[in-house]
């Protein structure tokens, strides 16, 4: 999944329907995390835009990320991991040899605090301690999928990759044992139904409009400026793209700059790109409302999916969460990804979404070139942003859809 820091919208306030209904604070919901609640990816912050202020109370926060310690008041540590154990987490041990002890532990919490249901993110660890939870049959569990386990995580990761066959079979179990089952994208949904006959419902993360207009773009203050948000799904893309940025920008006659908002590549990036024209500025961890006020002034933002057979998965069934960040800074979208991705659709909105579905940096150059000398692409594009939101965002839409499932 894509990270940014915690977010600062208005999803929080003033939010619909009651998400927990048939829970309270003595029966509580016990939600399972590999990350901690304030935690910046993508996962945590579908969640905490999600859950309200009003639901909180009806959430009992579980994760092994956490100590006794150093944890907060509203999340309960699991020590029975690795970082319980040794003071040091460690994801493999957690889910492999420490994982059905992290199962019994969140069973004996969730009977202590007498807790209505369990509620698990199948992201790391919650794999194969959801597949044990599964078996039980005392309380009913519903999972979460942000990223396929194995072949958006795994498959890609040199140190997971040995493990691809035994996660998707705990991730099969996972998912057949649960009692429902939310997903980011209709293709998710439809491959679990074919592959392990499970029917899911699609959950984005809850945004509220209207968009604020984002200024006129000052084309000679700025020249051709391409906004990055947090990380990328493939560090190759980067030089491609600032190769084409800079070639784009001869060819008009204006700078070239690559504005990086988060923690990821500027340095390596810059030193990669020496030389060839594009000015790469690192602006590092922003909070989402300080990050949205800097992708306001770029001409265009960077939204990608990588290439390699071997990324097929994550593209055609993930969804990017830096989307939801994107669409409040209200400016056009350079999509760098194959044609088979669940971003492709958003290539309808013809002024909003230009696509560039090669990795040949002359193809990157032309897309650039058509879209500066585009006069209606200095606008705000606030409208197609709205459009997005009700789209995909919809605060109300996803929470009672969330609570549909959560209910069962």
């Amino acid at each position: 999944m894509v990270g940014m820091g915690p977010a600062r919208d208005e999803a929080q306030r003033a939010v619909p329907d009651e998400l927990l209904p048939s829970h309270s604070v003595e029966r509580p919901l016990l939600l399972w995390t590999d990350f901690t609640p304030d935690h910046a990816g993508g996962g945590a912050v579908i969640l905490r835009s999600l859950v309200s202020a009003n639901d909180r109370p009806k959430i009992l926060w579980a994760s092994p990320s956490v100590t006794r310690a150093g944890v907060s008041g509203d999340v309960a540590p699991l020590t029975a991991g690795s970082l319980g154990r040794t003071g040091r987490r460690s994801v493999l041990l957690d889910s492999t040899i420490l994982a059905r002890g992290l199962a019994r532990e969140t069973l004996r919490l969730a009977a202590a605090r007498g807790a209505r249901a369990l509620w698990v993110v199948l992201h790391g660890a919650g794999v194969p301690v959801a597949a044990a939870l599964v078996r039980q049959r005392d309380l009913p569990v519903h999972v979460t999928v942000h990223d396929d386990p194995a072949f958006a995580v795994a498959m890609r990761s040199r140190r997971y990759r040995a493990l691809t066959p035994w996660i998707e079979w705990c991730f099969a179990k996972a998912l057949r044992g649960a009692a429902s089952v939310d997903v980011v994208s209709e293709a998710m949904r439809d491959r679990y139904k074919a592959r392990y006959g499970v029917d899911a419902v699609v959950v984005h993360r809850g945004l509220r409009g209207p968009v604020t207009p984002s200024p006129t773009y000052d084309r000679a203050a700025h020249g051709l400026r391409i906004g990055v948000l947090g990380t990328v799904y493939s560090y190759g893309q980067l030089p491609v793209l600032a190769r084409a940025v800079a070639r784009a920008a001869r060819v008009l006659s204006v700078p070239a700059r690559l504005t990086l908002v988060g923690l990821g590549f500027a340095e390596r990036l810059r030193a990669d790109v020496d030389g060839c024209g594009v000015e790469v500025e690192g602006m590092g961890h922003l909070a989402e409302a300080d990050a949205v006020e800097v992708l306001r002034r770029c001409f265009a933002l960077y939204l990608n999916y990588p290439f390699a057979p071997r990324d097929a998965v994550l593209r055609e069934t993930s969804f990017p969460t830096k989307l939801s960040t994107y669409v409040f800074a209200a400016r056009p979208l350079l999509i760098h990804a194959p044609r088979d991705t669940t971003i492709a659709p958003l290539a309808s909105q013809a002024d909003y979404a230009h696509p560039w579905t090669t990795m040949n940096e002359s193809n990157g150059e032309d897309v650039l070139a058509r879209m500066w000398r585009n006069p209606l692409l200095g606008a705000s594009m606030h409208k197609s942003a709205e459009a997005v939101i009700a789209r995909y965002f919809d605060l109300d839409r996803n929470r009672r859809v969330l609570a549909g499932v959560l209910s069962r």
